[in-house]
């Protein structure tokens, strides 16, 4: 498999551009959508809901900076092919691998979310944390992306619908594709596919927390239905975190929403911790 692309630090290289809302200075205007809210969300969810379970092999390309509580650690670059897993609500598997084995494993379910870090073999170790902890414990976290996001900056998770039209969002047009504003979201999809290109997780005041550029589409198998009424998935996304020396890339070559493919096992850490071994594990609540 032929990874695409090119990959540098954050630091010292060109991020998306910044994209906030009301903000002066845009190079291309905004102007109203002929488009009511959850007309696209129709659209949209037309593909997410098929992709409640999602299989798909990767290639991927991680760069961080490890951090230590004594300060800054190393850089950190792994790169290898991988498996991506989604089962919804919160079933997530990442993980990446080298002629078989497996380097990075990260995870979460309903009760939380890990990472293995198995680079090391004499030195094996596993993060974990709950969703209950506070926002301090999630910084500890060594992957500024948590595995329970990356279903959301995919678009495999169906957008809201709103009862009452008053409580729908804006629609806009931004350099062609429509511009949504969410909270805690922020979309650009297209508007032929009503696939997203670029999809932002926010904070209160609309500035991007972490940033994910989706390129391409190929159609995900489903099981017993025609190929030409597949549904479609992004065939690269790259991650960006304002400010960190960070970036995920992760492009995909061959996907199945085939519920056979993914297990339990997959999204259990008692199990994973059982398979992969790791010498020692890191609560991310500190206890």
């Amino acid at each position: 498999m032929l990874l695409l692309g090119v990959f540098a630090f954050l630091t010292g290289c060109n991020g998306p551009e910044p994209l906030t809302p009301n903000a002066s200075g845009f190079r291309s205007p905004i102007t109203p959508a002929d488009i009511t809210y959850n007309e696209l969300a129709a659209r949209y969810n037309e593909t997410a809901e098929q992709l409640g379970t999602l299989w798909c092999r990767t290639d991927v390309v991680i760069e961080w900076r490890d951090a230590y509580d004594d300060g800054e650690g190393e850089v950190r670059r792994e790169k290898g092919e991988g498996k991506f897993m989604f089962r919804t609500p919160r079933d997530t598997a990442l993980l990446v691998e080298k002629l078989g084995q497996i380097y990075l494993w990260a995870g979460s379910s309903e009760k939380g979310y890990w990472l293995f870090d198995l680079a090391d073999s004499d030195a094996k170790k596993a993060y974990l944390g709950t969703y209950d902890q506070p926002g301090q414990a999630h910084k500890k976290y060594p992957l500024p992306v948590r595995p329970e996001t990356v279903p959301h900056l995919l678009g495999v998770v169906p957008l809201p619908t709103f009862a009452d039209s008053a409580q729908q969002p804006p629609v806009d047009l931004y350099r062609g594709q429509y511009l949504v504003e969410l909270t805690g979201k922020r979309l650009l999809v297209d508007p032929e596919t009503f696939r997203p290109a670029r999809v932002d997780l926010t904070d209160q005041k609309g500035y991007s927390l972490l940033t994910a550029k989706l390129e391409g589409g190929f159609p995900v198998q489903v099981p017993g239905v025609r190929k030409t009424r597949w549904p479609s998935i992004c065939e690269r996304a790259e991650f960006y975190v304002p400010g960190y020396e960070f970036r995920l890339t992760v492009a995909m070559d061959e996907a199945t929403n085939d519920p056979r493919r993914v297990r339990d096992q997959m999204f259990d850490f008692d199990a994973l911790r059982k398979g992969l071994k790791p010498q020692k594990v890191i609560s991310l609540s500190g206890d």
